[in-house]
């Protein structure tokens, strides 16, 4: 009698047990750190898990779907490395429409992209000098744009916040160069503030009417006002306000054009650095068949990549690589549906199903995208056991040391034993990453919803269960 009694209450456990635990199992100090922080606990869910065991230590409401803000670049990570393969590196190319005589194109330059997340400033200062290299110092036709190897539709930039000049809010293109954005820096000197921009396209003019004031740095960009003055010929970007003398050399980087002005306005400050002459103006257009390769550059390879996109949570060059495994394993153009397709396709071939997941745009700037804290789990363990971890986890930020997590932990004794990635947006804050404890190395994941979870609150309520994981025995 006993035995038949105690087989189906044995199976319900075995069934409870690897992802749910009950609200009345919350650990004790954790409730109270919950409640000191006026955390909600149905806005919180909690994955706890050593890397090799079987069960969780804690999953708290772990099967509950919430936004995961940026942490869900981890899924977009884990299928970019085995889809496209960590040394996978974007070309953009530089092809002669004409003859070139005498140093002179005669006919059109064009310049085509392929979604390089990371073409910076000097990778395109690189393809011009390689042009200036094969002796072209004039072009008579126009530099044309080709942008068809992804395809992104046109939105409005800062339709998700409002804030237009905000490089998260920037549209992913096949030719991005420097995440269209400019590198205001701030240098006091004994009576003034100097503004020195990079880069500085021949389309931007900069009015400086900063005043130098005494006192602590404090938060400086609250009184340094920027304001964007549409022209024929390109825009005025006005800084007004005040700026600390104390703060000496700080950056602002902001998006001041749209996103072919920009490059254009790129391209003829560096052209006309390296001395060569344009004759003609600029446009957008498709690479016409018979069009000449000249030079080319390639960008770093993936798993350097996915050292940006994750540490500094860079949700543009988040897109391009969803839109990359859309053109490649899809056909041009690469699109954000192709992408997301290719990864629930990855997912569902590798046995990681994931009912709850959904996506949209695959870094987590959305309203709409879910995973559950268990799901998340899977992934970072499917991750770990993988054949490319030692990629996978360095793309990630260290606790106390770089990226997102710089400032966090800080003197407490988790400084660089964590690689996590971190997401915060209104009402939501979230990380998920490996805790290493001695010789052991634990899962974790965060994911608070509520209104104040993106405050201070929020942040050492998720603080806390990672403080309390770490000093469990």
């Amino acid at each position: 009698m006993k035995k038949r009694l105690w087989l189906p209450i044995m199976g319900l456990g075995m069934f409870l047990a690897p992802g749910l635990v009950l609200a009345d199992r919350l650990p004790l100090p954790l409730r109270e750190l919950f409640a000191r922080e006026h955390v909600p606990l149905d806005g919180i869910s909690i994955y706890l898990q050593r890397i090799h065991a079987r069960r969780p230590i804690l999953a708290y409401r772990a099967h509950t779907a919430r936004d995961p803000a940026s942490v869900m670049k981890l899924v977009t990570a884990l299928v970019s490395l085995y889809a496209l393969g960590p040394a996978y590196t974007w070309r953009t190319g530089a092809y002669a429409g004409g003859p070139i005589v005498h140093g002179v194109l005669r006919g059109n330059l064009y310049l085509r992209g392929e979604g390089d997340p990371y073409l910076i400033t000097k990778s395109f200062w690189d393809l011009l000098h390689g042009l200036r290299r094969l002796g072209i110092r004039k072009i008579e036709g126009n530099v044309v744009l080709d942008q068809h190897y992804l395809h992104a539709p046109r939105t409005q930039r800062g339709a998700f916040d409002g804030l237009r000049d905000r490089t998260y809010n920037v549209r992913p293109q096949a030719l991005l160069v420097n995440f269209q954005a400019v590198d205001f820096r701030f240098l006091p000197d004994a009576s003034k503030v100097r503004i020195l921009p990079d880069p500085y396209p021949t389309t931007l003019r900069v009015v400086n009417d900063l005043r130098l004031a005494g006192g602590a740095c404090g938060d400086w960009r609250a009184h340094v006002h920027l304001r964007i003055a549409h022209k024929d010929w390109g825009n005025l970007a006005i800084f007004q306000g005040r700026y600390p003398r104390a703060c000496g050399l700080q950056h602002l980087y902001r998006v001041t054009d749209s996103d072919r002005r920009y490059v254009s306005g790129v391209f003829a400050e560096l052209w006309r650095e390296q001395g060569g002459i344009l004759r003609g103006g600029f446009k957008t257009g498709r690479l016409p068949p018979g069009a000449r390769l000249l030079y080319d550059v390639h960008s770093r390879p993936l798993a350097d990549v996915l050292r940006s996109v994750d540490k500094y949570s860079n949700n543009v060059m988040g897109r391009l690589l969803v839109m990359t495994l859309g053109a490649v394993k899809e056909g041009l153009p690469g699109t954000t549906a192709k992408g997301l397709a290719v990864m629930r396709a990855w997912l569902a071939q590798h046995d990681l199903r994931l009912p709850q997941l959904v996506l949209r745009n695959g870094v987590g700037l959305s309203r709409s995208e879910r995973i559950t804290a268990a799901e998340v789990g899977r992934i970072l363990r499917y991750a770990y056991n993988g054949r490319y971890m030692p990629e996978y986890v360095s793309s990630l930020p260290i606790a106390g040391i770089d990226g997102t997590l710089r400032y966090r932990f800080l003197g407490s004794p988790v400084v660089g034993h964590l690689h996590g990635k971190t997401g915060t947006i209104n009402g939501v804050d979230t990380l998920a990453g490996y805790l290493q404890r001695g010789g052991r190395r634990y899962i974790v994941v965060v994911l608070e919803n509520y209104p104040t979870a993106d405050t201070e609150r929020g942040f050492r309520a998720e603080d806390g269960v990672i403080k309390w994981l770490y000093a469990r025995k």
